[in-house]
């Protein structure tokens, strides 16, 4: 009987390990080539998949061109922290990072593994992270694709070009009309300038929460409500925080010493959406800029690990810091 149970558990745990993917070399997420919308769809299907104790998700709505905009749950804890990538198209590469650190902590889960310092059990068993890691999905299309694979491509052609360099399609920041996404919230919308028509990027629309990507995270987050958001962006290897209590303060202070990256001033308020965590959630946010400033150009996916290495601890000092200011 004894021998029997041995070698049922042993049974078991090879099922389970094959399940996990643990061999190496068997990786889903490849961060080091273009992110497109219908590989994260196949790569996030694989990850549930292949992870269901630990990984679910949906859809929080649909794009300007009818595309569902995914997000996933990593973990099974009580609190709740809100994290998104590409609400700017040619920041693409905030996709990657986030993909790959789904893969990575959801493979450590199963296997009882640490990453660095972070006991990843412990992690993702005290806090669920809300991850969409591509808000902007027509946008990213463009900037992979060209103009010709939109279906808006004759409205595209004809609207202004702002902050580019050639091939124009290369620099596109806003979404498939033309609307920047992080200018178009409900906090602070009318008090900023901005184009009067829409636009490559710069445009904040022609009304508050106007565009489906923005009311779809705005929707989110007050659904979930969470006790944290992160927004990862490129351009400039820095930080926008808001919030600063104690507990924000702390966290900024880990972030900024473990990265390196430099804290910035908040701006006024101007449609974004850190404005509309402020009003509606007032919980701690970090705008995190992951790159070196390069222009208005998608960061090169072959240099994916230059950007990965310093931040790659950016969400697991957010969600221990969530965790401790509530003990």
């Amino acid at each position: 009987m004894k021998r029997f149970s041995f070698f049922a558990l042993f049974i078991m745990a090879s099922i389970v390990m094959v399940l996990a993917g643990d061999s190496a070399g068997d990786s889903i997420v490849n961060p080091t080539v273009p992110y497109s919308y219908e590989q994260m769809l196949a790569d996030l299907g694989q990850l549930k998949q292949r992870y269901p104790v630990i990984l679910s998700g949906g859809s929080i709505g649909t794009s300007v061109e009818g595309r569902e905009i995914p997000s996933v749950r990593l973990g099974n804890g009580r609190h709740k922290i809100l994290i998104c990538g590409s609400m700017h198209a040619r920041e693409c590469i905030t996709t990657n990072y986030l993909m790959y650190f789904i893969e990575q902590y959801a493979k450590a889960f199963v296997n009882h593994d640490s990453i660095g310092d972070y006991d990843v059990n412990l992690l993702l068993g005290n806090v669920s992270l809300y991850i969409a890691p591509m808000v902007n999905p027509d946008g990213v299309n463009i900037v992979q694709r060209g103009f010709e694979a939109s279906t808006r491509c004759d409205s595209l052609l004809r609207m202004k070009l702002t902050n580019y360099e050639e091939p124009a399609h290369r620099s596109w920041k806003a979404n498939a009309r033309g609307v920047d996404i992080n200018r178009n919230f409900d906090h602070g919308w009318e008090d900023r300038p901005t184009d009067s028509l829409p636009a490559s990027s710069g445009f904040k629309g022609f009304a508050p929460l106007s565009e489906p990507e923005s009311r779809a995270l705005a929707g989110f987050a007050k659904r979930i409500k969470p006790e944290a958001v992160l927004a990862f962006h490129t351009q400039g290897e820095e930080f926008y925080f808001s919030t600063p209590d104690s507990c924000a303060t702390a966290i900024a202070a880990r972030l900024v010493e473990a990265t390196g990256f430099e804290p910035q001033p908040i701006d006024p308020p101007y449609g974004s959406f850190q404005d509309f965590v402020n009003l509606h959630l007032g919980v701690f946010y970090a705008c995190v800029e992951l790159c070196d400033y390069i222009g208005p150009r998608p960061y090169p996916e072959s240099d994916f690990f230059k950007i990965w290495q310093p931040a790659r601890h950016v969400i697991p000092i957010v969600a221990t810091g969530i965790m401790e200011s509530q003990r």
